[in-house]
């Protein structure tokens, strides 16, 4: 019996190897082409700060898309390899050199070895807290970290069932919302004695962030998705003012593009993003574009306005957090315009819901966290929808549904996000494509190495 096991994971093993070296090829020859990376599957990733406020890396959110047979052990990890490489050709243009990937690895998949086909220096397998810790599973793992690959253990608080994944575990990470204050005090003492980074995840207010710095954590996962401590001082720097008053503008019917073309002119770190952009990949012009009213006639005046409302958003903070969340917002607002295009080709979009707005919605949902002031305070004067200004602060509106469905997206609640797709008449390929697309153009916005540069 124990010997076909054996071979049925064997076969396993080949299958899925296979299937995550052709995933990866087809990614790679898609971008050598030029081409817009086609993603089937449903993935986000969720960043990971160090105890400075940068950008550690990534865990990697994957959900696999309906189709697979999930009675069938070979049909479910093709499906889940497929997956997770899809996930990290995805996102991996977008990280800078030295930043890692947190993947989750269910224990059929982590029997398979399939990690050792992705980049050690990048990638980090995550033990689920409801892996069992079989002979097998241990014995996988062991090979992997002999192999130069790290290990994080996911969701620890204190489980004596999780006990043989210590001794392996490079990273563990605690669920501070789950772990009784007390309690967790004594177990990351427990933890750093072994050697072991200790990441505190689902931190989701200031509060709870300095308290775990106290305790030791050099890693924190959470807190940026939630308002973060806002400042007693709430004056406008005349920079941030100067860019608001550009919202403004673009929310004027027929929008003055002269009026912004000047105002571009007059900041210029815009005026170099916009070349940057106009010249990217994403445009593919035969001749380079050196001047901003010779962008502006090739862009169009929808795709420009769109384009400085997140280059306005990404210029408010300029600090590794404030760019993450910039980069976030602008998927965001993507995410909800395609959705929006989406309905709107089969004639189902609300007629009191336009496309525009839904971006908006998506791009503002980030607004006080990257300026950290009371969204009140930074859309003074900005003639903003009511309606999704009450969405975001948390009142009921008609655009409160798309705001809950962007949020359990995001969040990796996939099931609630595709039911409340399904009552929009969204099916998951609409959020699976709509998401794509919004990952691929932030992506052409935010290159890694824009991180760096002067503001």
């Amino acid at each position: 019996m124990q010997q076909k096991q054996d071979v049925m994971l064997e076969q396993i093993q080949d299958i899925v190897h296979r299937e995550i070296r052709r995933t990866l090829d087809e990614f790679a020859i898609s971008a050598k082409c030029g081409k817009p990376l086609k993603i089937d599957v449903a993935v986000a990733r969720q960043p990971v700060f160090d105890i400075k406020g940068n950008i550690w890396g990534y865990e990697l959110l994957y959900h696999k898309t309906s189709g697979a047979d999930d009675s069938d052990q070979t049909s479910d990890a093709v499906a889940t390899a497929r997956v997770i490489a899809s996930g990290l050709a995805a996102v991996r243009r977008s990280l800078r050199q030295e930043q890692k990937l947190l993947i989750h690895f269910p224990a059929a998949m982590i029997e398979t070895r399939a990690i050792t086909l992705l980049p050690k220096k990048r990638c980090i397998l995550e033990i689920m807290e409801n892996t069992s810790p079989t002979p097998d599973v241990l014995t996988a793992l062991k090979h992997i970290k002999a192999a130069g690959y790290a290990l994080a253990l996911d969701g620890y608080t204190g489980q004596e069932t999780l006990a043989p994944f210590l001794s392996l575990a490079d990273i563990v990470k605690f669920d501070v919302l789950r772990c009784d204050r007390e309690a967790i005090v004594e177990l990351v003492e427990r933890v750093a004695s072994l050697g072991h980074v200790c990441l505190a995840e689902k931190v989701e207010d200031e509060t709870t962030r300095k308290f775990c710095r106290l305790l030791g954590f050099t890693l924190f996962q959470g807190f940026f998705f939630s308002k973060p401590e806002l400042l007693p001082d709430t004056r406008y720097k005349s920079s941030l003012v100067e860019r608001m008053r550009i919202f403004t503008v673009l929310n004027e019917n027929p929008i003055n593009i002269k009026l912004l073309s000047d105002t571009i002119l007059h900041i210029p770190v815009l005026t170099a993003k916009l070349l940057a952009f106009v010249n990217s990949p994403h445009f593919a012009f035969e001749e380079e574009i050196t001047n901003v009213p010779g962008a502006l006639q090739l862009m169009g005046s929808d795709v420009f306005t769109q384009w400085l409302c997140v280059a306005v958003l990404s210029s408010l903070d300029r600090n590794p957090t404030s760019f993450e969340l910039s980069f976030l917002a602008s998927q965001r607002g993507k995410f909800l315009e395609q959705i929006g295009i989406a309905l709107q080709n089969r004639g189902s979009l609300p007629t009191d819901v336009t496309i525009q707005e839904l971006f908006l919605l998506g791009l503002f949902s980030l607004l006080e966290a990257i300026v950290k002031l009371p969204l009140a305070t930074i859309l003074q004067g900005v003639p903003l929808d009511p309606g999704i200004i009450d969405a975001l602060t948390g009142t009921k509106s008609r655009y409160s549904p798309w705001f809950d469905l962007l949020t359990r997206y995001l969040h990796g609640e996939w099931e609630a996000a595709l039911a409340l797709g399904a009552e929009h008449g969204l099916e998951e390929s609409d959020l699976s494509a709509a998401w794509a697309y919004a990952l691929n153009w932030s992506a052409e916005f935010f290159p890694p190495e824009s991180q760096d540069a002067p503001m």
